[in-house]
């Protein structure tokens, strides 16, 4: 099997300067917002140059922190809509973590600019409406913001150079160009805002039912492959607008917005919307979830600046909450949105903490560090839609003095999951090319853990955090990223656990990297498992090379390691989540 690696377009290198470890729940921010315009050259759209203007957190001059961006469309509002107030009070509050924003006045032909593109074709995606093109500098204004004034910010400021760390915001035609911005750049803009969003133009005007159907954004998502990794957060006031094309009761504004969301009559020969392209969306963001896409209904907005102004807090938490909006889980979780990384891609982390944390405040305990954390507590978040159930199957264990209580920490995977979690130095050389090695992103994942979570971590809880209290697990590539962190820190973890572990990648390759790098035994333990159905049907001739392997070096089995086999059992949640209190048991036996 060779290795196989994330989209190229979103695998970028991490090439920014660490910085000191920044806490789980930043403290409030003293001091005011700092506002300084920044111009840019003439540009084939604006002879007369581009004007934005530049808000910087309180602590920026004082600090060496990494900021994530919000480029803002149509700035010339920023006063309008309450900009910087509401900066303020949102950072000095602690709710959100405070980003740099750059608010862009709108280009001389704003309708010209704020419109749809075709990237890949190097095309303007023109409508034709009674007032005029829309979208007949599109493509021009598109890469001016991508390619000239993105690098520009991040050459002249300290900002977080990742998609997750970029957002791109706008409203009316501003929202439909930041739309266009984050479908056409996925690999610049990670996340994207679009309040009171013009997603009506379309390439047959003839009637209503040509209208709708025509819908040049909805289009755009109909025709494109699943998942581009973007987020998306949309909101429209309810008294936007009284024009109904479709005669359902329920005005274009709204409809438009849902149909992007939901799709328009998908199951019918209609177009396909976010959810139809494998988006969870959430259709009452005024009750935060961690949905992929959101939207958010202003009661009794209109199509105006101050109805923006409305949606601004709100947008704002979406995007750089401190706390992510909370799981259904057994149990105290403190859930973390996007804690940022100098080395990968910033990831929600979500922490259990076991029954006596509250009610024993002196007591100090193990830490398990799981990967794939979105699979772990809440079934609604889980890619299959069953989850590991961790927080029930420790409660039970711990109920019954069959584990000794830990704190758990689900590290969420993100779009680079292959990237991150593929060992880096046990694949062959003559396996991946410079280019795809460059790619790989698992040494940055584990200094991610290393480096910056764990410390995080004890510094936040009370934690037991030597070696033999700190433990890692993960199932298929989340098993050999485990293993692989242990050979690769022996100091920083004693045990490593790994269900269905995914040794056919590169032949074994990892499995005879283990054997010339295994940590000491006596100090360390392995537990590994598969199942004999489905992917897990090819694994036990490998997991008897890793076996012999332990065995050949000293390992005690039923001590020093664990082997299992399940038979019957998939390649799947349901499968690891039946058996967890296997591993749990070895790995935090009493």
């Amino acid at each position: 099997m060779r290795l196989r690696l994330a989209c190229a377009a979103f695998a970028l290198l991490i090439a920014q300067t660490a910085t000191a470890v920044e806490p789980l729940s930043p403290a409030p921010v003293q001091g005011d917002v700092v506002v300084e315009p920044f111009a840019l050259d003439a540009t084939s759209f604006a002879p007369q140059g581009m004007k934005t203007t530049v808000y910087l957190p309180p602590d920026y001059a004082t600090g060496t922190r990494r900021y994530p961006v919000l480029y803002v469309n149509d700035g010339q509002d920023r006063q309008a809509v309450k900009l910087r107030e509401t900066l303020q009070r949102l950072i000095v509050s602690g709710d959100i973590r405070a980003p740099i924003v750059v608010a862009i006045d709108m280009p001389p032909d704003r309708m010209g600019a704020y419109g749809l593109s075709d990237r890949k074709a190097g095309t303007n995606l023109v409508a034709k409406t009674r007032y005029g093109g829309i979208g007949t500098n599109a493509h021009a204004y598109s890469e001016w913001l991508a390619h000239t004034l993105v690098p520009a910010i991040d050459a002249r400021y300290r900002t977080r150079t990742t998609p997750d760390a970029r957002a791109i915001l706008g409203w009316s035609l501003g929202g439909l160009n930041a739309f266009n911005l984050g479908w056409q750049y996925p690999e610049i803009f990670g996340r994207v805002g679009a309040f009171s969003p013009s997603f009506w133009p379309a390439s047959d005007t003839t009637d209503n039912a040509s209208m709708q159907r025509t819908r040049m954004a909805q289009r755009i998502v109909d025709a494109s492959e699943p998942r581009n990794g973007a987020r998306w957060f949309f909101a429209v006031g309810t008294a936007e607008e009284a024009a109904d094309r479709d005669g359902d009761g329920i005005d274009d504004a709204v409809d438009d917005t849902r149909d992007m969301l939901d799709g328009w009559n998908a199951d019918n020969g209609g177009m396909k919307g976010l959810k139809q392209l494998g988006y969870s969306t959430n259709d009452d963001a005024a009750r935060p979830t961690r949905a992929d896409a959101s939207l958010y209904l202003l009661p009794g907005g209109k199509h105006e600046q101050a109805a923006w102004a409305r949606m601004l807090p709100v947008f704002l938490r979406w995007a750089y909450a401190v706390n992510a909006p909370a799981l259904q889980a057994t149990g105290r979780v403190d859930s973390y949105q996007d804690v940022p990384s100098a080395h990968v891609p910033s990831r929600n982390i979500d922490v259990w903490l076991p029954p006596s944390y509250a009610t024993h405040p002196r007591r100090r305990y193990p830490v398990l560090y799981m990967h794939d954390g979105q699979n772990l507590f809440d079934p609604s978040l889980s890619f299959t839609g069953i989850d590991w159930d961790v927080d029930g199957t420790m409660t039970k264990l711990i109920d019954a003095h069959r584990a000794r209580e830990a704190i758990v920490v689900a590290i969420w995977n993100t779009p680079l999951r292959s990237n991150e979690y593929w060992p880096a130095k046990a694949i062959p050389a003559d396996v991946i090319s410079p280019e795809q090695r460059t790619q790989l992103l698992s040494d940055g994942y584990l200094r991610f853990i290393v480096d910056e979570l764990k410390p995080a971590i004890d510094a936040t809880y009370r934690t037991k955090p030597s070696r033999e209290h700190t433990l890692v697990m993960g199932s298929s590539l989340g098993g050999l990223i485990s293993a692989y962190a242990m050979s690769e820190y022996p100091d920083v973890f004693g045990a490593a656990g790994g269900l269905s572990t995914h040794w056919p990648a590169n032949d074994g390759a990892v499995i005879d990297y283990l054997a010339a790098h295994l940590p000491a035994r006596r100090t360390h333990r392995f537990y590994f498992d598969h199942g004999t159905a489905t992917l897990d049907a090819s694994y036990a001739p490998y997991q008897q090379r890793m076996d012999a392997v332990l065995r050949e070096a000293g390992w005690r089995e039923g001590r020093d390691f664990m082997s299992r086999e399940f038979p019957g059992a998939e390649h799947n949640e349901r499968a690891w989540r039946d058996r967890l209190d296997v591993p749990l048991q070895f790995l935090l036996g009493r």
